[in-house]
């Protein structure tokens, strides 16, 4: 008794036992991030559909009740609908649960939403504007970037919103605080290739062209615009990103394709069933996100630069469709984190790292 009160009294074993109890807490939310979905609006059925990143265990209604749906992203809390025809966004918990039909509501017939760590952007078309909303819901202003081209969709990085002009064939861009707007950042999207949905990655901008059943893709700088990059859709409605593929939702057939980051390896049937998909988003870890979560930890300068420079290699071979190399850079990152555990890295930081990488490489699909 005496050795069992001289032990849990000293503020060494408090501490590891701390350290400890905060990585396995870290490790346990990060391996629940392992669990990647995509994620589709059927809009004849008024649901939100579901199913792994392979295809397999599809459930087209995941999310039931929806009005129309038209619009689909996702975060890491949530998942968000545009109900078109009733002028309100959706949004429900990623298990399905905390459903909430009417999220924000006050807008003029809502097409597209986008997420990112701060706030939901959505698309007003017939008003010409963009709206934004703090996560919570609350600082709605359905006037937040004003004067676009009939913005039917909306998508967000680390700088910049980015929006697609159905009626001026056009992407448009602006600040991540809506100034500096540019309603011509990508021109020369003419005639039947006008952009209906828009997506980005770290690399690269991809639109819809429904009317030509194409998939265009330029740089995130506006360079190296290609109108048919994917070819052979039926109706693309919505496209999503993840750190290996691209997804596209075939209004007119019913399915969800998909093919690599390179244009290779469509399928145009990569998932069957839908009734009238009409919205598309995934969330699977990205390499990028975890070299975000490196960079905020501030690590010994040597640390950082051997582990951003492993994940920056990653990236590079799965922009290649080099699969087997990015796996090896991500095992490589993960075996650096557990040597440097407690000595370079804290115990609880490197547990996050290799739960964070864990799933990044259950997501692109590692051995």
């Amino acid at each position: 008794m005496t050795l069992g009160r001289n032990v849990c009294n000293s503020s060494r074993f408090r501490r590891a036992l701390l350290a400890l109890a905060t990585a396995a807490v870290a490790t346990l939310a990060l391996v629940a991030r392992a669990d990647a979905f995509v994620y589709w609006a059927n809009f004849n059925t008024g649901t939100i559909a579901r199913a792994n990143l392979d295809g397999s265990d599809v459930n087209q209604s995941f999310i039931g009740g929806a009005s129309d749906p038209v619009g689909l992203t996702v975060d890491g809390s949530h998942v968000y609908w545009a109900s078109f025809n009733i002028n309100r966004i959706g949004r429900a918990d990623l298990d399905g649960s905390g459903v909430e039909q009417s999220f924000i509501t006050g807008s003029t017939q809502i097409r597209g939403v986008a997420v990112d760590g701060a706030h939901i952007y959505w698309t007003n078309p017939f008003a010409n504007t963009i709206g934004r909303a703090n996560l919570d819901g609350s600082g709605v202003d359905h006037e937040f970037i004003i004067g676009t081209g009939g913005a039917t969709d909306v998508a967000v990085d680390g700088a910049n919103v980015y929006w697609a002009n159905n009626l001026t064939n056009s992407i448009g861009r602006a600040n991540l605080d809506g100034s500096g707007v540019d309603n011509d950042f990508i021109t020369g999207i003419s005639g039947p290739v006008a952009p209906v949905a828009i997506v980005v990655d770290d690399a690269h901008i991809y639109w819809t062209a429904t009317g030509s059943n194409r998939i265009g893709r330029a740089n995130l700088d506006g360079s190296g615009v290609d109108q048919s990059f994917i070819s052979g859709a039926s109706g693309p409605l919505q496209v999503a990103v993840d750190a290996v593929h691209l997804y596209w939702t075939n209004n007119a057939t019913g399915t969800i394709g998909r093919a690599n980051l390179d244009g290779t390896g469509i399928d145009q049937s990569f998932i069957s069933g839908a009734s009238g998909p009409s919205g598309i988003a995934v969330d699977g870890p990205t390499v990028a996100e975890l070299i975000g979560e490196v960079e905020e930890l501030g690590l010994p300068h040597g640390i950082e630069r051997s582990l951003l420079a492993k994940l920056g290699g990653a990236q590079r071979k799965l922009d290649a469709g080099r699969l087997a190399g990015a796996c090896g850079k991500l095992g490589a990152f993960a075996n650096q984190a557990r040597a440097q555990t407690g000595m370079r890295i804290d115990a609880a930081e490197a547990a996050e790292l290799i739960g964070q990488v864990g799933a990044v490489r259950a997501s692109v699909g590692c051995a």
